[in-house]
């Protein structure tokens, strides 16, 4: 199963957009410095699509495998809490 999904079959309002992407970003900075830009266009390019595409409800998959890049156990805790937040409120 891959992480996007065709673009008929989802309205745009459906998909991640830029300001969780920023988030996102942010938040893996704050653990990984700034190579987190660059960790999460390679994990959004392993799965064949674009940043335009990833679907709202796999953002806590996104999430997960990004959260695996961080090896200090308290960052990825950060991590993992602000993410679980962010999420919460985008899918309400």
């Amino acid at each position: 199963m891959d992480l996007f999904s065709g673009e008929t079959e989802h309205p745009s309002n459906s998909f991640l957009d830029n300001d969780f992407f920023d988030f996102l970003k942010i938040q893996l900075s704050l653990a990984l410095g700034p190579i987190a830009g660059y960790i999460i266009e390679d994990e959004i390019r392993e799965f064949g699509g674009d940043m335009a595409k990833v679907p709202r409800h796999r953002a806590a998959e996104l999430a997960d495998r990004l959260s695996r890049q961080i090896q200090r156990p308290e960052k990825k805790i950060a991590f993992q809490q602000a993410l679980v937040k962010k999420i919460k409120e985008i899918t309400a």
